[in-house]
């Protein structure tokens, strides 16, 4: 639960925009869908955060909030200079953790739709309106970003990273019986009702597991769509594009698939 064990960081000085504080109100523009709230998990993203957040374009979202998992270089302090709403884990937790704490934050102040991105500047805040739409018109509950569908790009997209995110959704694709063609894409829309139907307080999926295991639920239930997005990484290598190490956290997205298949996990 949040309160007891974590720090929240409300933008009291901050200076706010419509997009942040809910002011001028998205709700004015939607139906179905009445508040959303973007969830950002960060780990040392000093910099990115901010170039993220102020890409969010006004009335789009209702709320922006920052998981820090406990960075160390400021990331928190620059997300709530900005105007979001942080909350800060007392210890490394995981992307799957901050993942629920957003989740939870969503149901304990009445935010009907999460929104997770990438807190790097790799996702494209303006393209938030096609996740929602599938929603908004009720013909998903889960809406998955895509950077291989008609209308998504790739942009400064290293070929190791096109061949393993090809192979992964093909896994995904294999196991799931659902087409995916973009199964490791963190930028994804869903209610926050679908989600908060599963056992979300397993410990096992803390770290990359929620991700997978929440679009192989919601593929099951046969709620889930994608939808065209953009995925950009940066021209120079050494900044780095993902945190994941190689081989064990691979195991980490691929256990889930594996796991709720053979219902060795629920």
């Amino acid at each position: 639960m949040i309160g007891d064990e974590l720090t929240q960081t409300a933008p009291d000085a901050a200076p706010e925009s419509a997009a942040m504080s809910g002011k001028g109100s998205a709700t004015t523009r939607r139906g179905r869908i009445q508040r959303v709230l973007l969830v950002l998990p960060a780990l040392n993203e000093a910099g990115k955060i901010g170039a993220t957040i102020s890409k969010v374009p006004e009335r789009v979202v209702d709320t922006i909030l920052v998981i820090d998992d406990y960075s160390t270089d400021g990331t928190g302090e620059e997300a709530a200079a900005l105007g979001a709403v942080v909350i800060r884990h007392p210890q490394n937790m995981g992307v799957g953790a901050a993942i629920r704490t957003g989740i939870y934050y969503a149901r304990d102040h009445g935010y009907d739709v999460v929104v997770v991105a990438a807190s790097d500047d790799q996702d494209i805040p303006a393209e938030i309106p096609r996740l929602l739409e599938p929603i908004e018109q009720g013909r998903a509950e889960f809406v998955q970003g895509s950077r291989y569908l008609r209308g998504g790009k790739r942009v400064h997209h290293p070929l190791s990273r096109t061949i393993m995110t090809w192979v992964y959704s093909a896994m995904f694709t294999l196991i799931s019986f659902h087409r995916v063609t973009d199964g490791t894409n963190g930028f994804r829309a869903f209610l926050t009702s679908t989600a908060l139907s599963f056992p979300l307080d397993q410990e096992w999926l803390n770290r990359y597991e929620l991700e997978p295991y929440l679009y192989f639920r919601c593929l099951q239930k046969g709620v889930a769509v994608e939808a065209p997005a953009t995925k950009v990484y940066p021209v120079e290598r050494k900044i780095g594009y993902t945190k994941m190490r190689p081989f064990r956290d691979w195991w980490k997205i691929f256990r889930p698939l594996l796991l709720l298949r053979l219902g060795m996990r629920h």
